[in-house]
């Protein structure tokens, strides 16, 4: 007879689709993953909620990959300077991480939409302002 575990949390909404997203990414359902992981982006986070806080992290970098998998250059560049305002909420060490991997998969598409310098610019202008040093040396 299998034991219950009495301690583990129930997962919330944001959490299952989460899971959902991902499962819908790596059976290349793109549509799907996309609208799920738009709707997590697009919460609004509070300082003191870790949980929903890697959640959005997570749904950042997983609609990052769909965008780079449709060819998406315009919504990924997008991504970055929207959420600008939510990786104040977290160290600065994931924020520069999490800005990274996504300009990197900016510039791993190779689109040629002539955005790769501005948005490369833009967030070394932007690491500047948020004295984001690792982060303004790692983009420069």
């Amino acid at each position: 007879m299998p034991e219950l575990v009495l301690d583990e949390k129930p997962k919330s909404s944001e959490q299952i689709d989460l899971e959902e997203a991902e499962n819908a990414l790596l059976g290349k359902d793109y549509k799907t993953a996309r609208e799920l992981l738009e709707k997590l982006v697009k919460l609004e986070v509070k300082v003191d909620d870790e949980e929903s806080i890697r959640i959005k992290e997570s749904a950042m970098l997983s609609l990052g990959k769909v965008f780079k998998e449709t060819k998406d250059a315009t919504a990924l560049a997008s991504l970055i300077k929207t959420n600008r305002s939510f990786l104040g909420l977290v160290s600065k060490a994931k924020a520069a991480k999490l800005v990274r991997t996504l300009v990197d998969l900016f510039l791993d598409m190779e689109a040629g939409t002539g955005e790769e310098v501005t948005l490369c610019q833009e967030n070394i202008e932007w690491a500047k302002n948020e004295n984001r040093t690792f982060l303004r040396q790692e983009l420069e």
